[in-house]
C-alpha cells in the first residue's frame, strides 16, 4: 500500500468515527451523569420526595421539644376577614421556645361559614368585621308596613 493510499484509508476511518459519535449524540441526548469523559446514563431518573414533609416536621418538633396538644380545630384570622380553618390539625406547642407548630389541611373560609362557633375565638378586628356584616345584611326595605 502506498502512503497515500494509508491517509485515505485513515481519512475514511476518521469520517466514520465522526459520522458514528454524531449518531450516538443524536440518539442519547445530553443525558451526562458528570462532566466530560463521563459515563452517560440512557434514562434521566426523577426522584420523588413523597411522604418527607411529615418526616421533616417530625423533625423540628422532636428538635424544638415541643408537644403534642389535644385541639378539636385551629383557626387562623387574617386581614382581609377570611379564615385559615384547621378541621383535624396536629398542634405542637413548645412553651420555652415560644412556639406552636400546625400541620394539616386547612380551607380558606369566611367568618359568616364558621358562625356561631367561631363567636368565642373573635379579636377585636373580627369583631368590627362582624357588626359590618351585620349592618349591610339589616338595611331598611320599602315593603315593611307601617305600624299605627
Amino acid at each position: 500500500m502506498s502512503d497515500q493510499d494509508t491517509k485515505k484509508h485513515q481519512q475514511e476511518q476518521d469520517d466514520e468515527i465522526k459520522r458514528n459519535i454524531e449518531r450516538l449524540r443524536n440518539k442519547i441526548g445530553d443525558a451526562r451523569t458528570g462532566g466530560k469523559g463521563s459515563q452517560r446514563r440512557k434514562v434521566k431518573v426523577v426522584s420523588k420526595t413523597s411522604g418527607t414533609g411529615d418526616k421533616v416536621i417530625k423533625g423540628i418538633v422532636k428538635k424544638v421539644g415541643a408537644q403534642q396538644l389535644g385541639v378539636d380545630e385551629v383557626n387562623f384570622f387574617t386581614d382581609d376577614n377570611t379564615v385559615l380553618h384547621f378541621a383535624k390539625p396536629e398542634a405542637y406547642a413548645s412553651i420555652q421556645n415560644n412556639t406552636f407548630i400546625v400541620s394539616g389541611e386547612p380551607e380558606t373560609k369566611t367568618i359568616k361559614d364558621l358562625l356561631p362557633d367561631i363567636l368565642q375565638q373573635l379579636g377585636p378586628k373580627q369583631h368590627k368585621a362582624l357588626k359590618d356584616l351585620v349592618s349591610q345584611s339589616q338595611t331598611p326595605t320599602d315593603d315593611v308596613p307601617t305600624l299605627v
